[in-house]
Formats: structure tokens, sequence, C-alpha cells
């Protein structure tokens, strides 16, 4: 079942018919009225059973994810998430047709850990998903997003093409157009930019209201925002980026950070959402969108959930084979620290993308660099791990299919 948008009512039923259904939902005592139009009609939210059925999964499936991080090594955890960072990264540039590189966002991430300068044009929207995961963000007024874009986007943006740069007090004020398959326009952005500036913060205050459930005002301000389309370019990054944000401090962080890579897996289904709503047959309903962008949502946490076990089960298996294959190196002094090694490494290769630099298990398992690569000489002579070299830096990674061979 889905929920029953009145863009598909409009179709199915008689004039007269339709007309009773719309004002029948738009004046129940489950609707909720906003003083924003779309396309000139009043925007309204239903709480439509489904809508809720939707909601109450969603928070039992981020509770049982919950209960499996909780049951993770420190390690799988921050390789799990850092993993998810990556993909997020990736997958909302891939949707505007950037193609970015795991390995360079990769290399950034290092680049910002160490503090270290460098000169990229992603540099920017790579550092705010990175550091998102400790700060506050204010998202409470048209400033706030501003200086969010200035913060991700404004130098990537400037370097391709300065015209594409907001020209207004805050946002755009000249005209900008949503195009279907690069060719057909299918939704123009509001205009002038005092009512950008007025719906903007209208959104942010429903985004931010306490009264409606956060994932119905997380799917409510992910619409608004698309609708309003408040800058020239960097529009569809700075909405998905706020909504992974926003779910990221109230839910599972690896499912937050990774809904971009569902929303391109999904990609007609999330375009069409935002279609439908803005349609005039649909008369304003945005639950339409609501409904499609939560069972986006759903999916995230389905195949998360799915992947986490999986890898849970992994995990349980390769640390049985440790203890089989540690009569390799049983008259090594630091026996256990050699295990405790191989286990780290365990972790990544499973949980993780590129594996563990030197520096990065010097400090996890409090080791200097003589000892760290006395070690790993161990393991490798066994070849229980490689060396690997991805972008700049060269990482060390489990040998599953050696350890494979210990089952």
């Amino acid at each position: 079942m889905s929920y029953n948008s009145l863009y598909k009512l409009y179709v199915m039923n008689d004039s007269f018919t339709f007309n009773n259904i719309y004002n029948e939902r738009f004046n129940s005592n489950k609707t909720i009225k906003f003083d924003i139009l779309v396309n000139g009609n009043q925007s309204f939210f239903n709480y439509d059973n489904e809508i809720m059925e939707l909601v109450s999964k969603i928070k039992t499936l981020n509770y049982r994810l919950n209960k499996i991080f909780d049951d993770l090594p420190n390690i799988a955890k921050e390789q799990y998430i850092r993993k998810s960072l990556i993909d997020e990264i990736e997958y909302t540039n891939q949707i505007e047709g950037i193609i970015l590189k795991r390995s360079d966002i990769n290399d950034l991430i290092n680049d910002i850990e160490k503090k270290s300068a460098t000169h990229n044009r992603f540099k920017c929207i790579v550092n705010k998903y990175f550091v998102s995961t400790e700060e506050q963000i204010e998202l409470n007024n048209s400033k706030d997003i501003r200086k969010l874009y200035d913060e991700m986007l404004y130098n990537e943006i400037k370097s391709e093409d300065e015209n594409n740069l907001p020209d207004g007090t805050i946002f755009r004020k000249g005209e900008v157009y949503v195009y279907k398959n690069g060719t057909k326009a299918i939704h123009n952005g509001i205009m002038p930019e005092s009512k950008i500036i007025d719906y903007m913060d209208k959104a942010l205050e429903i985004l931010n209201s306490d009264s409606i459930d956060v994932l119905i005002r997380i799917s409510l301000f992910h619409y608004f925002f698309g609708y309003i389309h408040p800058f020239y370019d960097g529009n569809g990054r700075i909405n998905r980026f706020i909504s992974s944000y926003v779910l990221s401090k109230c839910f599972n962080e690896v499912t937050c950070f990774r809904l971009s890579m569902t929303i391109k897996e999904n990609l007609t289904q999330y375009l069409d959402a935002f279609d439908h709503t803005n349609d005039v047959r649909n008369k304003g309903d945005v639950s339409t969108f609501v409904y499609e962008f939560l069972d986006i949502i759903y999916k995230s946490y389905l195949k998360t959930e799915l992947y986490a076990h999986e890898k849970n089960q992994a995990f349980d298996k390769y640390q049985e084979i440790v203890e089989k294959v540690s009569d390799l190196y049983k008259n090594h002094k630091n026996k256990d620290d050699i295990e405790n090694l191989l286990l780290v490494l365990i972790q990544s290769s499973i949980f993780g993308d590129f594996g563990l630099n030197k520096a990065k298990l010097n400090k996890i398992l409090k080791k200097g660099n003589t000892k760290m690569s006395e070690y790993l000489g161990i393991l490798k002579k066994y070849n229980l791990c490689s060396e690997l070299q991805s972008g700049k830096s060269h990482y060390f990674k489990a040998n599953l299919e050696e350890l494979d061979k210990y089952e």
C-alpha cells in the first residue's frame, strides 16, 4: 500500500468526488496547515494512518539497529561510520552528476584529521560532513542556510561558474529552473528573493517545531527546501546534507549517512515524489512527499540492518579463527599484542573501506613505530595482513581470504 495522493485521486475520480475528498482531507482534525503556498494552494500535511505506521516502523528499526551497534567493538563502529560518511559524500555528488572518487574523499578526511592544508574544490563539503558528526549546526533562519552554503559549496561553485553564486542579499534574485533528464523544465524556483527568505524561514520553523514528529518535520523541510530552490546551484546537496545531519542527531548515525545512497538507488521514486507534490492537481498536499521520503528512509534502515547483521556474523567467525592462527606466532613474547593487532585489522577490513594506516594503529594499540612495524612484519610473514596504497597513504588490512583457510 502507498499513500493515496490527491494527484492520483484527481485522475481516478470526477471533479465533484475529488473536491469532496480534498475538502475532507484539508479540513480534517488530523491536518496541519502551513503558510506556504504550493502552486497557489495552501500547503498542508495530513496525519494519515499509513504515514504514521511508517514512522513507527522506522523507529522500531532504529531501536534494533542501535542494539546491534551497541554490541560492536569501537574500531568496528568507527570504521563503519567512516565508510558510511564516504558513501554519503560520494552519492550526494553522484546524484548531481559529479564524480568524486572514494579514495579522494578518504584522503581529504585524512588531511582534515591531520589539520594539514590542501587545495581541493571538494574540501569544504567533505569537511562539513566530517565535522558535522561533532558540531552543532544552527538552522534557525535563512542566514543560517546561507552560512551553511558558504561553508560547504561557495568555493566549489565559484571555481566552476561564478554566475551560479547567490546574487541576492541572502539567496538568488534571478529565476532558476529544475530540469528532468537535463532537458524538460519541471519546476521553477519561487520568486522574488523576499518570498524565498519568507518561505525558508517558515520552513525552518517547521523543521524546529517540537509539536511535529521529527521524522515528519525532516521530510516536510526536505520538500519545502526543494520547492523553494533558494540557490542557482547546490540546492540538492545542501538539502540532503541538512536531512542527514538532523537525522544523525536523533537516530542511528550510520543509517543517516547512507541517505544519499538510498536516494540514488531509488532516484525515480524520489524525483516523482517532488513532481507529484508540486503538481497543481495535488492541491498543496505535502503528505504525498512525506510518505515517499519516509519510505526511502525505511528502505535505508532495512538495508543497513541486513548489512550490519552480515558484518557482525563475519566478525564473530573471524574472532574464532584468530584463536586458531595464533599458533603461528605462539612463541613470540608479545603474542597478545600481535593478536590484538590482527583483531583490529579484521574489524577494519570487515566494516571499513581502506584499512588503517600505521599512525592510527599506533594510537589504537598504544605502540611506537618500531614495535608496530615488528608486529605487522610478523602478520605479513604469515600472509595474514597486507599493505595497500590508496591515494596518498599506505594502509594495512587483514587478509580475510587467507584467514578463511583456517576456518
